[in-house]
């Protein structure tokens, strides 16, 4: 009797996931891919500004590159590096090539997760080291 009963809902099982499979692949979401949906934060450790020149805004201090290297240099050394960080356009300039290069080297060289707000879509950056590369020669590739 039991293995009935096991039968039986193997049988129910195996209906419910062809009726499943059925009704989705009916659905036209799933047949062209869907929406992209990405898990983004509510909030971000920090937000970068991309400035003229390939300087950046950070809490309205004006930083060249190097000097925002050595600011995240400084949070290293504090135990006090952001989880998330946000680079999004100016209202005077928008995200530059060079600068989402060296956003894409800070990520790597300090491990945050990086998000850009490049052409009004937010994209996340998912920069990775070259294998040749080690941590801390960032500044040596720029």
């Amino acid at each position: 009797m039991s293995h009935r009963k096991t039968a039986i809902r193997a049988a129910l099982a195996a209906g419910a996931l062809s009726v499943t499979l059925l009704l989705a692949g009916c659905n036209g979401n799933v047949r062209s891919g869907g929406p992209v949906v990405a898990n983004v934060p509510l909030h971000y450790d920090m937000v970068l500004e991309s400035y003229k020149n390939g300087q950046f805004l950070l809490d309205g201090a004006l930083l060249s590159p190097e000097d925002l290297a050595s600011h995240f240099r400084y949070l290293d050394e504090q135990k006090k590096l952001p989880k998330t960080v946000l680079l999004k356009p100016s209202s005077e300039s928008g995200v530059k090539d060079t600068q989402l290069r060296w956003f894409a080297g800070l990520q790597v060289t300090f491990g945050f997760k990086g998000y850009a707000e490049l052409g009004g879509k937010l994209t996340l950056v998912n920069a990775q080291a070259h294998p040749d590369d080690k941590k801390g020669q960032h500044e040596a590739r720029h």
